[in-house]
């Protein structure tokens, strides 16, 4: 009874073996291009390849990073809303600069845990809750202090790193 039992299982591997290598072929015969090789007139090419600053936020520092990206020519995105994230398009960075602690930690989060948007830089508003911000391990955590070109004047730094692909998690 135990050789018949080891018997149809042998069988039924060679079985699923056999099916396997007829649907290999059979996807290696039908399938021409992967989707990276798929270009038409809806999707550029080259935008595919090239990745993004992505900025959160609507105040004063957000305005100036983005001028700083326009007058640089670095390609940006900017966002008030978690849900205008593009999930086709590989970020390079992530900068919350809100002036709202709570919205700066959920879109930090968001974006490096759900769209694994590599480096996270966040504005930390309220130096009580530093703490919270170096327990999520971004990239680097800017405190907010009163003197704008400062904060500014280290954002551009940090988005020549994040062009250059130096920022250091």
């Amino acid at each position: 009874m135990i050789y018949i039992g080891v018997l149809i299982a042998i069988v039924l591997l060679f079985l699923g073996y056999y099916a396997m290598v007829k649907v290999d072929k059979f996807i290696e015969n039908n399938v021409e291009h992967s989707n990276g090789d798929l270009c038409d007139k809806y999707k550029d090419c080259r935008g595919m390849e090239e990745k993004l600053i992505l900025i959160y936020g609507n105040n004063e520092i957000t305005n100036l990073v983005k001028d700083y990206c326009d007058l640089q020519k670095y390609k940006y995105e900017s966002i008030i809303d978690i849900n205008s994230i593009n999930s086709e398009v590989e970020y390079r960075c992530l900068f919350t600069l809100s002036y709202h602690d709570t919205d700066n930690l959920m879109v930090s989060s968001v974006g490096f845990k759900v769209y694994s948007i590599p480096s996270v830089i966040a504005l930390c508003n309220n130096q009580n809750y530093l703490k919270i911000y170096k327990e999520f391990n971004f990239a680097k955590t800017l405190l907010y202090t009163y003197e704008t070109d400062k904060l500014f004047n280290a954002i551009k730094e940090l988005v020549e790193d994040a062009v250059k692909d130096k920022i250091k998690i």
